[in-house]
Formats: structure tokens, sequence, C-alpha cells
């Protein structure tokens, strides 16, 4: 297996999009629409911590450098937060036994993306752990808010079908593509008035 295939399933630019539609049918519904947006508000708050731990550590050098972290793995964060959610959420709140594999599902795959981060070398172990806490602790937030809903049909089918499509694009980057990490460097810098973005190399051998 590559591990390219598990990018586009962790990035900001798909799911954020995703879990907003994937709402939409619930927070039409007065029963599930705090649930729904507290899911929301915790991915946004994940998203944003994520952010700032990048742009901080670009811009003044912050981290604990005995555990080899400065930031949290963004795509972690962002697989942990939703995709628990969003498969639970395709299986009725009654099918317990099913709406819990589902979940376990979705851990799962959120735990196969993060662990690609730390084998393709884009973070350090210390970071996807990070960002596997604070996705986690969102999806862990969202499922108890949203135990007793579900996405009413064709929902799932039509997340599935959204799913497979933009991994496909991703990978053949038909998708507009954002250097995000260039962005966080540049903004970090700016804000510092550092004459360049700290550079992690350099920032490990002062240990």
């Amino acid at each position: 297996m590559s591990w390219a295939w598990l990018v586009p399933p962790g990035e900001a630019k798909l799911i954020l999009p995703a879990a907003v539609l994937l709402g939409l049918p619930l927070l039409l519904r007065r029963d599930s629409r705090n649930g729904v947006l507290g899911w929301w508000a915790g991915l946004g708050l994940a998203t944003a911590l994520t952010a700032v731990s990048k742009i901080a550590f670009y811009g003044w050098g912050t981290g604990i450098r005995a555990w080899d972290l400065t930031c949290f793995s963004g795509h972690t964060v962002i697989a942990l937060a939703f995709w628990p959610v969003a498969l639970a959420l395709c299986v009725p709140a009654t099918c317990g036994t099913r709406r819990r594999l589902a979940a376990a599902a979705g851990w799962a795959f959120g735990g196969l993306i993060g662990i690609s981060r730390a084998t393709l070398g884009t973070h350090p172990w210390s970071e996807v752990i990070a960002g596997a806490l604070l996705g986690g602790g969102v999806a862990w937030m969202a499922l108890r808010l949203l135990g007793r809903h579900a996405l009413p049909w064709p929902w799932p089918a039509l997340l599935v079908a959204a799913g497979l499509a933009a991994a496909l694009a991703g990978l053949d980057r038909k998708l507009p593509y954002f250097n995000s990490e260039r962005w966080f460097a540049e903004t970090g810098q700016a804000l510092s008035g550092q004459d360049r973005p700290t550079d992690r190399r350099a920032w490990r051998r002062e240990r």
C-alpha cells in the first residue's frame, strides 16, 4: 500500500467542506442542531489551534525539543476529528453494534492517516500523537453530542462517492494546490519580525 493514498482524506481543504455538507441535514432538525454545531465548533477550534502552533513555531521557535514537538499534525487532527463521526452518522442510531463498528472503522482510518504522516516523514511521532489527542477529543465530544442522530438517505452514499472522487482527484493533483506550510512559515516570520522562519533542523541542534 502506498501511504500517499492517505494524504487527501486528511486534508483540511477537503474535510472541512465535507463536514459542513454532512452536517447540513442535521442542522435543519431542531433536536440535532446543537450537536452538529458543537461538532463544527470543535473542528474549527482544533484547526485554529493547529494553525497557531505552526505559526508560533516558525515565528518564535516554540516547542519541546526533548520530545521533538513543534506543532500538531494537521492531517491527524482533521482525520480523527472527522472520520469516526462521519462514518457513525451513516448508520441508524438504533443499530448500536453496527454504529460502534462504523465509528471504530473511522478511528482506525484516522489512525492510519496519522501513521502515514510519520511514515512519509512529514511529522515526527510526537506531533502525530499530539494531533491524535486533539482530533480524537473533538470526535469523542461529537459522538456523545450526536449519539442519537443519523444522516438520512442518500447522504451516506453521497459521502462515500464524494470521498472517493476527492481522493482520486487529489492524487492526480487535479485539485487546486495551496501550500499551507509555506503560508504558516511566512506568517510566523512576518509576525515575529525575524529575517527567516525557524528552521526545524537548526532548532533540533539547539538541544
